[in-house]
C-alpha cells in the first residue's frame, strides 16, 4: 500500500469502527477502514445459514428507546424503519405458575409509566412498587464518591442495600440486569446497572420503549454502513488483518497489516478487540493503557419446526428457564403481503453462559425445545427439523465490580491514536449504544484535533 500521510485509519469493522468511519466521511474526510474478517459487523453480524436455509443473527439484539446514539445512525443509514416499534412499551413473560404475564408502561412522565406497569405486574404485590420507588432517589445521585461506591458492589447487594423484594428482583430487576449487562446480579456491576435503570426509567418516557430489528443485522447496519462510508470517499479492505504497530516516541508510525503497511497516517481509531489490541501495544511504554478485562459469553440457539407453530408476541421472557428470551422469527421477519411460513422459527438468548458455553449443542437444543414446549404444547409430536447454535464465547467485557478500572479511556499516550469498543470507559455497558457512543466519541477527538492541527 503507498505511504498515506493524509489518511485516517480506522482499525476494525465492528459497530464502533463503522459509527468512527462514518462520522468521519460526513464531516469531510476519506477514513480507510481495515477489517479483519471477510464482512463487516462485528459481533453484530448476520450470515445465510444453510442448515436453517435463512440469513441468521450471529445473535439476537434488542435495541431500546434509550439508545439515541444508534437509532441516530440507523436513521442515518435509511434503517430506522425496520425495527419493530410498538407505540405502548410492552414487554411479556411467561412462567408455569402465572402463564403469560405482559409489562406495560402507560404514556405517563417517568417514572410513574414504570410503577404503573408494576402496578398491574401480575407476580408482583403493592408493596413491590413502594419497594421500586425506594431506588429513584440514589438513582439520582451522581457524584463521584457515590459512583466509586457503587462500582464496588454487585448488583445484587444495592438491590438488598435498598430493600427491594425477592418477587421484585426475581421478576424484573435480576432479568434485566442480565440482559443489560450479560452477567448475573450477584456478580455484576452495580455502578453500571445503575446507570441503565437512569437512562432507562429515569429519563424521557420513550427510553424505556423496546424495538426488535426486523432484518438480519447486516441489512440493518453492515451494507448500509460501507455504502455510506464509500459514498462518502472512504475506503474499506476486508480481510485486512492488523498484524503490528509502529511507535516513535508518542507517535503512531505505520500499521502493518497483512496486506501491507500504512505508513505516516495522520490519526487512527484503533475499535479492535481489546484483546487484539493488548497484542499490538508496546510493552515497554510506562503509560501503557491497563487493559485487564475478563469476557463473557452469549449462546444463541435458533431452531426450526416442520410444523407451522408461532408465538402470541415477537419476543418472550422466560424468568428462571434456560431460553431466558424467546424470539419468533417468523413474526420479526413477516412482511404484510407474505403469509407466515410454513414452519416454526424460533431463537433463544442466553446470556451470562458461563456454563452453557460448555454444554453440547445437542443438550442446548434440547433445553431450548422443552422452553418452547411449556409455551407451545402442539409442537410436542415435533422435533426441530434444523437448529444452529452459536457459542460466542468473548461476547462482551465481563461487567464485574470494579471493572471500569480496566477499561481505557479514549485518549492514549501516543498523539494520533484513539481507542473505540463497547469495551472503552464509556460507562455504559457492552452494548450495541456503548458500541456506538464509543465510535463517535473517538471520531470527534479526531476532528477536534485535526482542528487544532490547522
Amino acid at each position: 500500500m503507498p505511504p498515506s500521510p493524509d489518511r485516517i485509519l480506522v482499525l476494525g469493522g465492528g459497530l464502533a469502527g463503522l459509527q468512527a468511519a462514518l462520522h468521519l466521511a460526513d464531516a469531510g474526510h476519506r477514513p480507510v477502514l481495515l477489517e479483519a474478517a471477510k464482512q463487516l459487523g462485528g459481533r453484530a453480524r448476520s450470515w445465510f445459514d444453510t442448515a436453517c436455509a435463512e440469513e441468521l443473527d450471529n445473535g439476537p439484539h434488542l435495541l431500546m428507546g434509550a439508545y439515541t446514539h444508534t437509532l441516530r445512525l440507523l436513521t442515518r443509514l435509511g434503517s430506522r424503519p425496520y425495527l419493530l416499534e410498538e407505540r405502548t412499551p410492552r414487554f411479556t413473560f411467561w412462567d408455569p405458575t402465572h402463564g403469560w404475564q405482559p409489562l406495560v408502561c402507560p404514556d405517563w412522565p417517568a417514572p410513574w409509566h414504570l410503577l404503573a406497569a408494576l402496578a398491574r405486574f401480575t407476580p408482583l404485590a403493592r408493596r413491590d412498587i413502594w419497594n421500586a420507588l425506594r431506588l429513584c432517589p440514589p438513582l439520582l445521585q451522581t457524584g463521584h464518591a457515590h459512583q466509586q461506591r457503587l462500582e464496588q458492589q454487585s448488583v445484587s447487594q444495592w438491590l438488598q442495600h435498598h430493600r427491594q423484594s425477592d418477587a421484585l428482583c426475581q421478576r424484573v430487576w435480576y432479568p434485566l440486569c442480565l440482559a443489560t449487562l450479560n452477567e448475573p446480579a450477584g456478580s455484576a456491576n452495580a455502578a453500571l446497572f445503575a446507570t441503565v435503570l437512569r437512562k432507562l426509567f429515569l429519563g424521557n418516557r420513550h427510553a424505556v420503549r423496546p424495538l426488535l430489528p426486523t432484518r438480519p443485522l447486516a441489512q440493518l447496519f453492515a451494507l448500509p454502513a460501507q455504502r455510506a462510508i464509500q459514498q462518502a470517499g472512504g475506503e474499506i479492505h476486508c480481510q485486512c488483518r492488523v498484524q503490528g504497530m509502529e511507535f516513535v516516541g508518542q507517535t503512531l508510525v505505520a500499521v502493518h497489516t497483512n496486506q501491507g503497511s500504512w505508513h505516516t497516517p495522520r490519526a487512527v481509531i484503533a475499535a479492535l478487540p481489546h484483546t487484539a489490541l493488548h497484542r499490538l501495544l508496546p510493552a515497554s511504554c510506562a503509560e501503557r493503557p491497563t487493559i485487564h478485562l475478563q469476557d463473557a459469553p452469549i449462546v444463541s440457539v435458533h431452531l426450526t419446526y416442520p410444523h407451522p407453530a408461532s408465538l402470541p408476541v415477537a419476543m418472550v421472557g422466560l424468568p428462571g428457564a434456560t431460553s431466558q428470551w424467546l424470539l419468533d422469527r417468523n413474526r420479526l421477519r413477516a412482511r404484510e403481503e407474505e403469509p407466515l411460513p410454513q414452519q416454526g422459527r424460533f431463537s433463544a438468548v442466553l446470556s451470562g453462559a458461563y456454563r452453557e458455553q460448555h454444554w453440547p449443542a445437542a443438550q442446548l437444543i434440547a433445553h431450548v425445545h422443552q422452553d418452547l414446549l411449556g409455551l407451545l404444547p402442539a409442537l410436542a409430536p415435533h422435533r426441530p427439523c434444523a437448529a444452529r447454535v452459536i457459542k460466542e464465547r468473548h461476547a462482551t467485557f465481563a461487567a464485574w465490580p470494579g471493572s471500569s478500572a480496566a477499561r481505557p479511556d479514549c485518549q492514549t499516550p501516543w498523539r494520533n491514536l484513539w481507542l473505540a469498543g463497547d469495551w472503552t470507559r464509556t460507562g455504559l455497558p457492552a452494548t450495541l449504544e456503548g458500541a456506538c457512543h464509543s465510535g463517535l466519541l473517538a471520531a470527534q477527538k479526531i476532528l477536534d484535533f485535526l482542528g487544532h492541527e490547522r
